[in-house]
């Protein structure tokens, strides 16, 4: 096991990834299933802050940033715990916390209920 919160240093080291938000799994599988089509928008948000060396490309390329500060661990929200800095966030995630399952298009699990590609 191998615990980071450099995902490009992850990357290299494991092939197997686990995503993690407030103390629970957001997001696990294969090292390139979870680097190449990311279902949880925490996932996808973590993978847009990996620096890019070349200018060109980061130029190009689009950021994900959160807005607001996270929940605390000691008290998460009810329903998903990603659910107040998510841009996908609707009724049901503030409701019923997802549970952690393939979604479809995905190769990984989820805990998301918009989870995809």
């Amino acid at each position: 096991m191998f615990i980071a919160h450099d995902l490009a240093v992850v990357r290299h080291m494991a092939d197997r990834v686990a995503v993690m938000y407030l103390g629970k799994i957001a997001e696990i599988g294969a090292g390139e299933d979870l680097y190449g089509e990311p279902g949880h928008p925490y996932t996808r948000v973590l993978l847009s802050a990996i620096p890019v060396p070349d200018p060109e490309v980061r130029r190009e390329r689009k950021r994900n940033i959160l807005q607001g500060d996270p929940p605390s661990p000691a008290d998460p929200p009810p329903g998903c715990r990603f659910h107040t800095r998510c841009h996908l966030a609707d009724d049901t995630c503030r409701r019923v916390e997802p549970g952690l399952e393939e979604r479809a298009g995905l190769r990984q699990l989820a805990a998301c209920h918009h989870a995809g590609p």
